[in-house]
This record gives structure tokens, C-alpha cells and sequence, in this order.
């Protein structure tokens, strides 16, 4: 047996195709990248601007920054208000479920995390999500905004009266404004 060390044309053509394909390769997954960055950053963009320049979004989150008193026995059933609110904590809720998905990154998530927070920690919120988390328990139905409730809870966000149906007896931040 006899071996040559021949070089043909072929031979160089050939690793240089090889070499090719595999810079292209790199190449196309570099913009490939790139691309999907920037799709997320356009997506993360879009959400956060909803929260600017929705209307309805807006001015809830303006009432519950500044302490506004809204949420009664009246507030069920009474139409404007009620949507206003239930689509903002829906759509921090989706918010919620990005995350919990992984859809969108822990630092991504920065971006709204100072106003799920916020959401979370009003009073009026609480004793909203105190009446759904113990009306839904009653008709072993889902929670209206499971993925904001299930943020603050494992956070830890809700005290342990919350959890307490009967709470509303002794504790005067939260009340009975459902059939629980």
C-alpha cells in the first residue's frame, strides 16, 4: 500500500466549499439571532407602550398609584368601572403569564415589575382579590387573574388574613362584596 501527497484542484475546491457552507452557517444563525432580538424587543416595546397609551389602562393605574377608594359592593355590576379595572389586572395578568412561561426573560420583565407590584400591593386591589380568590374557592372555579394573584403569592405579597374567608369579620381591609 503506497500513499500519495497529492493535492488536487477537487481536493481544494472542496475544503473550501466546506469552509464556506460553515462561515454561512455562522453567519445566517448571527442574523437569525439578531432578528429574533429584535423581535422580542419590538414585542416588549408594544407591551409596554399598551400600558402608556391605552386609555383605560392608563387612568386605572393612575387611580391606583394615588390611593383612589373604588372598589365597594357597588363596584360589581357597575359597568364602566368595572371593565376599566378587570382589563388592566387581565392585562398585567398576561404579563404575569409571559413570565411564568418564560416567553419573555426575568429581565425583560423589569419592565413591568414596578407596576404589577405597585397593582399588587394596593389595598383596594387585595380586598378585590381577596372576594375573587374566595369566591372562586366557594365554586371551585378558576381565580379571574390566576398569574397576577399566583406573582403576589409567591412573593408573598397577600398576608394570611387574606387567605381566611372569614377575615372580613375582624379585619377591616378586607369586606364581603361577593357570595363567598
Amino acid at each position: 500500500m503506497t500513499f500519495t501527497s497529492e493535492i488536487s484542484i477537487s481536493d481544494i475546491t472542496s475544503v473550501l466549499s466546506v469552509v464556506l457552507v460553515i462561515l454561512g452557517g455562522i453567519v445566517g444563525c448571527y442574523q437569525w439571532r439578531k432578528s429574533v432580538l429584535l423581535k422580542r424587543a419590538g414585542y416588549i416595546n408594544d407591551l409596554t407602550e399598551k400600558i402608556r397609551t391605552d386609555n383605560d389602562i392608563k387612568k386605572v393605574i393612575y387611580m391606583l398609584d394615588y390611593g383612589n377608594e373604588w372598589y365597594s359592593f357597588k363596584f360589581h355590576g357597575s359597568g364602566e368601572m368595572e371593565r376599566k379595572v378587570d382589563k388592566t389586572l387581565s392585562y398585567f395578568s398576561y404579563i404575569c403569564y409571559l413570565k411564568e412561561q418564560k416567553i419573555i426573560s426575568n429581565k425583560e420583565f423589569y419592565f413591568f415589575k414596578y407596576e404589577v407590584e405597585r397593582i399588587l400591593m394596593n389595598k383596594q386591589v387585595q380586598d378585590y382579590f381577596y372576594n375573587l380568590y374566595h369566591f372562586s374557592n366557594k365554586f371551585d372555579t378558576s381565580f379571574t387573574f390566576k398569574y397576577l394573584f399566583d406573582y403576589g403569592k409567591k412573593r408573598k405579597m397577600f398576608d394570611h388574613n387574606f387567605y381566611d374567608k372569614e377575615a372580613y369579620r375582624k379585619d377591616v381591609r378586607y369586606h364581603h362584596n361577593l357570595n363567598f
